[in-house]
C-alpha cells in the first residue's frame, strides 16, 4: 500500500506540474486554473495518505481524492462555455458537497463504515462526472472528453476491488489514489488537447480574419483593388469571350461633399454607393473599389445594353437611400465597355475609364458606352441617369 501511495502521488505531481508548467508558457483559457488546481489537491491527498495513517488524516486524503472528477468537470465547463455540457456547475458543486458532507460524517463512525462511504461517494462522483461527459459534444471535438470519460469510468471501478467486508480505509484509498493518477495522466492529456486544438482553431481564424482583411474594403465591404483585379481576371478566363461588361463609375463631385460636409459624410455616401452596387448585382458578378470614390464592376454574361440598366437601378437605390439618411443628393457617372476576346482587364479598365471621362465632359450623372480601341475609342450610347447632385 504504501508502494501504491507513494507511486500515485508522483504521477500526480508529475501531471500536475507538467500542466502547470504548459499553463504559464502559453495562453490560459477558462478553466485552467480549476484543472490544475483538482491536480495538486489530489496529489496532497495521496502524499498524504501516504505519510499519515491517522483515521482524521486518512479522511481528509479521502476527500481531497474524491474531487478531482468534479473540479476537473468544472474547468470544462467554463472551458466549453460555447458548448453546454448536460447539467451544471451549482448541480456539480452540490453532488461534491454532498459526498464530502457524507465522508466527514461517517468518519465519525470509524471503519469500516468510513472506508466503505469514501468509496461509495468517490465511485459516484467518478461515474457521475463521466456520465456528463460522455453526453458531451460529439465529433472530433468531443472526441478528448469522450476518452476522459471512458477513463473516469474505468477509474470508479478500481476501487471496488477494496471494498471487500473488513477490509481497512488504506486499502481502498491506494487504490482511490491509483485510479486518481491514472485519471490525472489521461485529464493532462485531454488538456494539452483541449488547448492547442483551440489555439490552432484560432489561428486558423486570424488568418482567415486577415485574408479577408487584405482582400476586402474595409470601410465599404466590397474587393479592394488588387482582390478586385484577381477575382476579374479569373472570370475573364473561365467565361466565353465578349461575354463580360466592364463598368467604371464614381461620384460627381465627391470632393465637394467631403470639403463642404466632412469626411465622415463622404465615408456615408461611399457606402451607401457600396451598398447600392451589391444590392443590384447577381451571385456570380464582381464589385470592387478602386480607390476614393471610384468602384468597379464586371458584369458577367451580359451586354451594354445590361449594364445601361444595372447602372439606372442602382443610380435610383443610391439617390433613395440618400434621400433616408439625409443626404444631400447623389448622383454617378458610368463608363461601360464590353470586354473584347483576348482583351486583358487593365486595357478593359483604361477604355471604360475613358468613356467614365466622356461621361464626365457631357455634364456628369450619365452612363456612356465605348467601343474601338483605347487609341481609338467610340463612344456610342449616352443615357442621363436620375437627377443631378444637389
Amino acid at each position: 500500500v504504501p508502494d501504491i501511495l507513494a507511486l500515485a502521488a508522483a504521477m500526480l505531481a508529475v501531471s500536475a506540474i507538467s500542466l502547470t508548467g504548459f499553463g504559464l508558457r502559453r495562453q490560459r483559457y477558462r478553466g485552467w486554473v480549476a484543472w490544475v488546481s483538482s491536480m495538486w489537491l489530489a496529489t496532497l491527498g495521496a502524499l498524504l495518505a501516504a505519510a499519515n495513517d491517522a483515521p482524521a488524516a486518512q479522511t481528509l486524503a479521502s476527500v481531497l481524492l474524491m474531487q478531482w472528477p468534479i473540479v476537473t468537470l468544472l474547468g470544462l465547463r467554463r472551458f466549453h462555455a460555447r458548448q453546454v455540457l448536460a447539467g451544471d456547475a451549482r448541480l456539480d458543486a452540490t453532488v461534491l458537497t454532498v459526498a464530502v458532507a457524507l465522508t466527514l460524517f461517517s468518519a465519525v463512525y470509524g471503519e469500516p463504515l468510513a472506508g466503505r462511504v469514501g468509496s461509495a461517494c468517490a465511485f459516484t462522483l467518478q461515474l457521475y462526472a463521466a456520465l456528463l461527459l460522455f453526453r458531451g459534444p460529439g465529433g472530433r471535438e468531443g472526441a478528448p472528453l469522450q476518452a476522459l470519460a471512458l477513463t473516469l469510468a474505468l477509474a470508479a471501478f478500481a476501487p471496488v476491488l477494496g471494498m471487500a467486508p473488513g477490509g481497512e480505509l488504506t486499502a481502498p484509498l491506494a487504490l482511490r489514489a491509483a485510479a486518481a493518477a491514472l485519471g490525472s495522466v489521461v485529464m493532462a492529456f485531454v488538456a494539452l488537447t483541449l488547448v492547442c486544438e483551440r489555439t490552432e482553431r484560432q489561428l486558423r481564424d486570424s488568418r482567415r480574419r486577415l485574408r479577408a482583411l487584405a482582400n476586402v474594403d474595409a470601410l465599404t465591404q466590397v474587393p479592394n483593388r488588387r482582390h478586385f483585379h484577381d477575382l476579374a481576371t479569373l472570370a475573364l478566363h473561365t467565361d466565353p469571350a465578349r461575354s463580360a461588361v466592364l463598368m467604371l463609375l464614381d461620384i460627381d463631385h465627391f470632393k465637394h461633399i467631403n470639403d463642404g460636409l466632412g469626411h465622415a459624410t463622404g465615408d456615408q455616401a461611399l457606402t451607401i454607393v457600396s451598398a447600392s452596387m451589391i444590392e443590384h448585382l447577381r451571385a456570380h458578378d464582381v464589385a470592387g473599389r478602386q480607390g476614393g470614390d471610384e468602384f468597379a464592376l464586371l458584369l458577367r454574361r451580359a451586354d451594354t445594353a445590361a449594364g445601361m440598366a444595372v447602372a439606372a437601378r442602382i443610380v435610383a437605390e443610391v439617390q433613395g437611400r440618400a434621400d433616408e439618411a439625409r443626404l444631400p443628393r447623389l448622383s454617378l457617372s458610368f463608363g461601360i465597355v464590353q470586354v473584347e476576346t483576348g482583351e486583358r482587364l487593365d486595357d478593359a479598365m483604361r477604355r471604360a475609364d475613358q468613356a467614365l471621362y466622356e461621361a464626365k465632359r457631357q455634364g456628369r450623372s450619365r452612363a456612356v458606352t465605348a467601343g474601338g480601341d483605347e487609341e481609338h475609342p467610340v463612344f456610342g450610347e449616352s443615357r442621363r441617369l436620375g437627377l443631378l447632385a444637389a
